[in-house]
């Protein structure tokens, strides 16, 4: 995955979501998150569990979308577990440990 960061800034908002669905209904809703903007589906649970990311380069539109998440037909809840915003280092830097 690409983080998305505005280019004249390389500001990024970045935003952990855990969604929960019907068991039987997961695949639905999971295709019906991937079409809002930034949103990826990066694991699921057999109970119905979602473990999603929204991207974004604007903070304000990225909020819109986690509050959207909750509107999705079939989600039953989403709780923000992370975020952040703020620059983006370079990621063609070596990491040293």
């Amino acid at each position: 995955m690409t983080t998305v960061a505005n280019p004249s800034t390389n500001e990024a908002t970045i935003c952990g979501v855990l969604v929960h669905s019907r068991p039987e209904n997961m695949d639905v809703v999971s295709e019906r998150l991937t079409r809002l903007p930034g949103v990826e589906i990066h694991g699921n649970s057999d109970d119905g569990r979602l473990v999603v990311t929204v991207e974004g380069e604007d903070q304000g539109l990225t909020g819109d979308t986690v509050m959207q998440i909750q509107n999705v037909e079939g989600v039953v809840s989403a709780s923000l577990v992370y975020h952040f915003s703020g620059e983006i280092e370079d990621t063609e830097e070596e990491v040293s440990q």
